[in-house]
Parts: structure tokens; sequence; C-alpha cells
């Protein structure tokens, strides 16, 4: 019976001094625990899809300055009107001198067909209607398009038009009537235009500066080239 007793006895020692085992000493337990879970894993978030029919510069914001435009026709004034004078009937519309063109006929006698007008608001068009009101009949606005707009190439009151060219002038005959003046030589162009009788010709000369266009206008108007009197003409 001792014998038995002492053998149970060391039986009962070796088990009680087996290390303990840990749930962190067993690395695939958690790993299981993990897998067995019961908790759906969420999808990583992502953007929401664009509309249909949008395309990804649809989605991207647009600048608040940019906003849609207004285009006038503005008519009723003399052959010699200036873009100031336009600009002073115009005052507190909030138009620049950039946002008008001048369009000419190119029969007759370049006579101004009509100032185009951008508005960068239906506001700035409204004011422009009420201030061309109170002037009276004598100015007209009416609405213009953005194709009567584009194709105007602006004069910027930099190009003077030269009047009654005799039918054998030639660009040195030019040149020598502008001397002292500051212009572009390569920019001198010859047009014909159809007038009430005889068709006329027409030189058209690119100034530096809308300064210089003027002090040509004022020294050089109504002199003579090869014994016939010239008018100038300012294209706004």
């Amino acid at each position: 019976m001792s014998i038995i007793r002492n053998a149970i006895r060391s039986s009962f020692s070796l088990r009680t001094s087996d290390p303990v085992i840990s749930r962190n000493s067993l690395p695939f337990l958690q790993e299981s625990r993990k897998c067995l879970s019961t908790v759906a894993e969420q999808p990583p978030s992502s953007p929401s899809p664009p509309s249909p029919g949008s395309s990804p510069v649809d989605e991207v914001k647009k600048p608040a300055s940019e906003g849609w435009r207004l285009y006038g026709k503005f008519s009723g004034f003399s052959k010699h009107t200036l873009r100031s004078d336009v600009m002073n009937i115009l005052e507190g519309c909030n138009v620049t001198s950039d946002d008008l063109k001048f369009s000419y006929m190119r029969g007759g006698n370049l006579n101004p067909a009509g100032v185009y007008v951008q508005f960068p608001s239906r506001s700035s068009y409204d004011s422009a209607m009420r201030a061309i009101a109170k002037k009276g009949r004598l100015y007209r606005l009416e609405r213009a398009t953005q194709s009567q707009w584009d194709p105007i190439v602006p004069y910027e009151g930099k190009v003077i038009a030269l009047h009654g060219l005799p039918p054998n002038a030639i660009i040195e005959d030019i040149d020598r009537f502008l001397s002292g003046c500051l212009f572009h030589p390569g920019s001198i162009q010859f047009l014909t235009i159809q007038g009430l009788g005889s068709p006329k010709r027409v030189a058209l000369v690119r100034f530096t500066s809308q300064t210089q266009a003027m002090n040509a206008y004022i020294t050089k108007n109504r002199n003579f080239l090869l014994n016939q009197r010239i008018t100038l003409q300012v294209l706004q």
C-alpha cells in the first residue's frame, strides 16, 4: 500500500509542476477566435459615385468669380464718339473699357454701326438701361448675343483711319505724312470702301498707344498728302 501511495503522490506532483498554459502563449487560439467572430467587418468607406450624365469636370467647384454675362448693342452716338464718352454714359454700371467693342460699317465713311457691351451681370445690364433712359431718346440699348460680340476685333483707340487718300498713294507716302508720330510701320493697311459715289481708299494705321493716336489726330488732321487734304478718324 505504501508503494502505491508514493506512486500516486509522484504523479500528482508532476502534474502540478507543469507550466501554466496561458492564452497569450497560443497565438493560434487568438487567430481562431478572430476568424470565428460573428461581427461582420465593414468595407472601407469610398466616395459616392457621380450622378448619371455628369463628368469629373462637373464635380469641380467653379470659382465664385465666374458668372453668366449679358451682351448689349449701344447705338445713337456720332462718328467721333470715343470710348471715354461711352464710359461716361455707362458710369456706375460696373463696365470697364475692355467690355466695349466698336463695330464699323465697311461702307460710307467707316461710321460706327454700334458699340457692343459685355455686362458682367443682369443687374449691371439693368443699371445701363436706367442710365440710358435718363439721357432721353438719343441713345438706345438692345440685347445682343455672344456670337455678335466674339468676331469683333477692338481697335482700342490705337488705330487711325486716313480718309481722302489719292489713288496713287503708297506706304512710303503714309510714312512721310505721319512723320514725328509713334506708330507701327508694318501695321499700315489700305482699304477700299464703297461710298455714295466712287469707291474710296482708306489707310488704317496702328499707333503705339491711345495717347500717340490722339496726338497724331490733333497734329495731322486735315493736312495734305500728295496735294490732297486728308482727314483722320480715331477708331475705337
